[in-house]
């Protein structure tokens, strides 16, 4: 994406410089089924249904009790994987500045083709505004949804379909992020929405709401008070000077008045007894910086008092916090952050959610595929094609990071099978698959992040070799290469960019990564060879295991899970030795195992960590 320096902002003739490359912004446009809006004061969230078309691989389904000898076949693969092309759905979300709808809209229609959708639902208060202009640009109907119906709506959806999509944000801690768990019964909670004013909104059911309360005093407050004490119009500039500001240089804490603290009371010195007080008493002039801290401060204390009074009168614990004012934003987060800890005693979390700038688009696109009924389906986040908490598009000129505001994504899949919890487990919510969470341990997360890293060029080289029979492999995957090395380059900055960050993760998106350039399974030729000799041996194995004594027995089935895991270690050494030795298989791995030792693994020169495995001689 290309800007011209020479644009006029004030003009807005930026928006007409800005070339969107199909692919990368606006993916799969041509296979667009449906389309919602969402348009706010300054930014647009667009969404649209598509069909993906892709490899998937599959293997053959296998009964070995219709042999009588597995290792006697007339030389025909037992085991066999094979790729067959698949259409799956996926939902594609976009956010974007208002100054460039029009040259967005311009790229839909010319890239648009053998839509079936005639309507457009909109949602948000530049819905009415450019009602005309989408109609004009892309001859589709606008149909306008309820502003809140859309917030709700849109908020259960991601609540129950993204995983680690709401956090509680401590920013003096090691990790700034604290991602929940998903909640199987999501409801009843606490929806703040701070847009210019404040709406409180208890969701007792999916389609059960009700506004129960509010405030005039929101984020158009602040902004328009900052916009007149520090003569800054645009709404990120003012964050970025409150950011940047002391608020007790303009505010009166309870020291300023009794010289510490009220302790009869349970104040403390540094609470704020009056704000913008000193304002008032001192002949001085104050900076903007301090200024917009001290409103930010103002208007984020007051909205969290209104959250805990409201939960507190509701009994509810679950309080999640969203709209134009929250933006991501580490001050905003925190200032509400410590409202809501001061007010309740630690006893109700303020709770945050990665995607709640797309809440109204994705209900308002709920709204119009109610036949289709999306919610009868479980969705997964598509790693290779969103941009991440805090994060901007791989694709994006960084240059453009100078601007308040950037092109953003959020992609969904439709997956197979609706997702349930194990009935099998005795408490789901606390429930974790993983052993090590990346975003808080920082030695352990270097040390993946640089594995992935370094396994990669081996990746490419397989994912190549799986399709060596296709000209145009090796250029796909020289690009799954790049957008790979990119997402770990991000997750090192920003560990939290997609929730916890694990080496399930990793993994997962690597593989997205693999399947959008259209490499379903690199080792599925080695998974072919080496399963169809297991299956070969299997009933020999079996055999030969049954006929040994009890304690023989236990001795041999622990050595052969431990010879068998070798390759599932997933361990250096191990490629190593499978990259030199291509014959290194089972009965070697199992004459290997000489025992219990200990090694050490050393990253950084101050800190090491112990492991004990079984090791082969190699």
């Amino acid at each position: 994406m290309a800007l011209s320096g020479g644009a006029d902002r004030g003009s807005h003739s930026m928006d007409k410089s800005i070339t969107l490359p199909p692919d990368e912004i606006f993916r799969n446009l041509e296979n667009a089924k449906r389309f919602a809006i969402d348009i706010g004061g300054s930014l647009t969230k667009l969404a649209y249904y598509s069909t993906v078309q892709h490899k998937v691989a599959k293997v053959r389904s296998f009964d070995h009790k219709a042999k009588v000898s597995l290792q006697e076949t007339d030389g025909d693969p037992l085991y066999e994987i094979s790729v067959q092309e698949e259409i799956t759905a996926r939902l594609h979300f976009i956010k974007f500045e208002n100054a460039y709808i029009e040259t967005c809209l311009d790229f839909i229609k010319d890239h648009l083709v053998n839509t079936e959708t005639k309507v457009i639902k909109a949602t948000g208060g530049g819905a009415h505004k450019f009602k005309d202009l989408i109609e004009k640009k892309l001859k589709l109907k606008v149909d306008k949804e309820d502003e809140m119906t859309c917030l709700i709506k849109g908020c259960n959806f991601v609540l129950k379909n993204i995983p680690h999509e709401a956090f509680v944000y401590a920013r003096h801690a090691d990790s700034e992020f604290r991602f929940q768990n998903t909640h199987p019964d999501i409801f009843p909670y606490l929806l703040i929405n701070i847009g210019s004013g404040v709406s409180i909104v208890k969701v007792e059911s999916e389609d059960k709401f009700e506004r129960i309360g509010g405030s005039s005093i929101g984020g158009g407050t602040f902004w328009g008070l900052g916009a007149l004490l520090t003569k800054t119009k645009r709404f990120d500039e003012l964050l970025q000077l409150a950011s940047k500001g002391q608020h007790t240089n303009v505010d009166m804490l309870v020291k300023d008045i009794y010289g510490g603290a009220y302790g009869s009371l349970g104040l403390t010195g540094d609470l704020i007894a009056s704000s913008f007080g000193k304002s008032a008493t001192t002949d001085k002039e104050f900076s903007k910086e301090d200024m917009a801290k001290s409103l930010l401060h103002m208007i984020s204390n007051d909205i969290g008092q209104l959250a805990c009074l409201y939960a507190k009168l509701h009994n509810l614990t679950r309080v999640y916090f969203g709209g134009f004012f929250i933006r991501g934003h580490p001050v905003t987060m925190h200032t509400i952050t410590y409202s809501i800890n001061f007010f309740t005693k630690g006893e109700v979390q303020a709770l945050f959610l990665r995607h709640e700038g797309y809440l109204g688009a994705i209900g308002a696109f709920l709204k119009g595929a109610e036949e289709d009924n999306p919610n009868q389906y479980s969705w997964g986040e598509n790693y290779a094609g969103s941009s991440g908490l805090m994060s901007v598009s791989p694709e994006l000129n960084p240059v453009q990071r100078a601007r308040s505001g950037t092109f953003d994504m959020l992609e969904m899949d439709r997956l197979e099978r609706q997702l349930v919890n194990l009935p099998l487990l005795q408490d789901p919510t606390s429930y974790i698959p993983d052993t090590v969470d990346l975003t808080e341990d920082a030695l352990s997360r270097d040390y993946w992040l640089f594995c992935f890293e370094d396994a990669l060029d081996g990746v490419v080289k397989r994912a190549v070799a799986s399709q060596k029979d296709q000209p145009e492999a090796v250029e796909r995957a020289e690009k799954f290469r790049q957008k790979y090395r990119h997402k770990l380059q991000t997750l090192r900055h920003q560990p939290f960019a997609y929730g916890s960050l694990t080496v399930r993760s990793l993994l997962d998106t690597r593989e997205h990564c693999l399947n959008e350039f259209n490499f379903p399974d690199p080792y599925s030729k080695i998974k072919q060879k080496e399963n169809d000799m297991a299956l070969k041996y299997y009933l020999k194995v079996v055999k030969s295991v049954e006929e040994l004594s009890w304690e023989q027995r236990q001795f041999t089935l622990v050595k052969g899970l431990l010879a068998g895991n070798v390759f599932d270690w997933g361990a250096k050494a191990v490629s190593d030795v499978l990259e030199s030795d291509p014959d290194f298989g089972f009965e070697q791995a199992k004459q290997q195992l000489q025992g219990m030792k200990t090694f050490k693994l050393s990253h950084n020169n101050d800190k090491i960590l112990n492991h004990k495995l079984f090791l082969t001689d190699k």
